[in-house]
């Protein structure tokens, strides 16, 4: 039995020996990969799940300051800029920086002489300024408020020596060039224009005053041409600070140019004439939904729904739902709600014997009842699918007197045809217009005396 219970005990010791052999030559493996300390060193520390790069930067630049130059960064206002969240007042933002309210309130009252803060708006730029800390960490009195009011002129509220705020601007130094391109169209003319170098709100100007005539979906195809001039102001460096006026603008459709002349009447109205003095705004605009295609167009057709021939009594355009709807014309409404197969219906009566049509909206915009009076391009609905329809579009219709006729075909007058002296002041507008635009290369620019007004240029 003794001899039995030796036996195991040998054993045991001899495994225990195996692990403490193994154990040792593991140590000694692993010894390059850690790392020992002695005493009270601590160990290294865990690294964050994420790391703030730009706070490790200013640690390390700390590391490497002087005294001095900490000093004197402590002695520094402390500046917070703040950004504008959808529906914010000035008041919320100046708290939410940490402003107590009754100063934000006097600043507010002081910034009102140069700037309404009604007109703030979501995703400005708001910088808040205050003291530097006397205990070193935190901040201050509030000092200051400062915001862009628009590209050229900077706003703010600063305290004076009395404690309180005084309202004052400041305004970036610019010149008024006229500018000139001249490009060809590929796909469309925002985006081959854009390409070219203009601005964006010059693109859509030009896309405004020409859709009175031209139909961007349909009648302008690849190789087109178009010619703009237009006034814009820039800084010192040469960049474009905010656009001005569009003074000229044209397109070449299959060789047929389509031109316009920015011009003031007599009675201070600024419109866009073609060559003849003729207001190239019509009574009514050819297409009342942006980005539209025609999806089914005026005439006999087998009805999706019905089965059977019927004559379409209007045009289709295919558009996503919420498309706004825009008024084709100046007008009344004369019938605005639910109308059977039509759906969501709007029926606008404008002058001449003229009405228009809009149906299968999801809703009607806002407002817009029977009697109240509308105005061309203001939104009377949004695209849907309401009433009879298999999807998401624009039914638009035309009547003159009370018979529906083909939307593309209506030949609109112009409204104002200039005469007399008049057209002769308009004609010495086209031809400075012309004499200048000969002056300045495509893609280029040439500065104009701060004076010149825009439709009344020089040479």
């Amino acid at each position: 039995m003794g001899c039995l219970v030796t036996g195991k005990i040998k054993r045991t010791l001899k495994a225990f020996g195996v692990v403490a052999v193994l154990g040792v030559i593991a140590m000694f493996a692993a010894k390059p990969l850690v790392r020992f300390v002695e005493g009270n060193q601590p160990l290294d520390p865990v690294r964050p799940v994420y790391i703030d790069y730009e706070a490790e930067g200013q640690a390390l630049a700390d590391g490497l300051a002087s005294d001095s130059e900490l000093e004197d960064r402590a002695g520094r206002p402390v500046e917070r800029n703040v950004q504008v969240a959808s529906g914010d007042t000035l008041g919320d933002v100046l708290i939410r920086a940490g402003v107590d309210s009754a100063e934000a309130t006097q600043a507010i009252d002081a910034l009102r002489a140069v700037f309404n803060p009604r007109a703030l708006k979501a995703g400005q730029k708001v910088q808040v300024t205050f003291d530097s800390s006397p205990h070193g960490f935190g901040h201050g009195d509030f000092q200051k408020v400062s915001l862009n009011a628009d590209p050229i002129r900077e706003v703010f509220a600063l305290r004076g020596g009395g404690g309180t705020f005084m309202g004052k601007e400041s305004r970036r130094q610019v010149s008024r060039e006229i500018a000139h391109y001249v490009g060809q169209i590929r796909s469309s003319l925002f985006e081959s224009a854009q390409s070219t170098g203009v601005p964006i709100p010059i693109v859509m100007a030009m896309i405004k005053a020409l859709s009175y005539d031209v139909d961007f979906q349909r009648d302008i195809q690849s190789g087109d041409g178009f010619e703009v001039m237009f006034e814009g102001y820039y800084d010192t460096k040469g960049k474009l600070v905010r656009t001005g006026e569009m003074l000229f603008a044209s397109v070449s459709l299959s060789g047929k140019p389509i031109a316009m002349y920015r011009f003031e009447t007599d009675g201070g109205t600024v419109e866009y004439f073609n060559e003849k003095g003729e207001s190239i705004k019509k009574a009514l605009l050819k297409t009342p939904v942006d980005g539209a295609k025609i999806s089914s167009g005026f005439g006999m057709r087998n009805h999706p729904i019905l089965g059977f021939t019927k004559m379409h009594k209007g045009v289709d355009f295919a558009v996503p739902v919420g498309t706004p709807i825009q008024a084709a014309g100046d007008g009344t409404i004369e019938m605005a709600g639910f109308n059977g197969a039509y759906g969501n219906y709007v029926r606008i009566r404008h002058g001449s014997g003229f009405a228009t049509a809009y149906a299968h909206m999801s809703r009607i915009a806002q407002g817009v009842h029977n009697g109240r009076r509308v105005s061309q391009g203001q939104i009377v609905g949004f695209v849907g699918s309401t009433g009879r329809s298999t999807g998401p579009h624009l039914h638009y219709e035309v009547l003159q007197g009370h018979a529906q006729i083909n939307p593309l075909s209506v030949k609109m007058p112009t409204n104002t045809k200039l005469a007399g002296r008049e057209l002769d002041r308009f004609k010495g507008i086209k031809k400075d217009t012309e004499t200048l635009m000969s002056k300045i290369p495509p893609s280029s620019r040439l500065a104009m005396a701060s004076g010149t007004k825009p439709g009344s240029l020089t040479n």
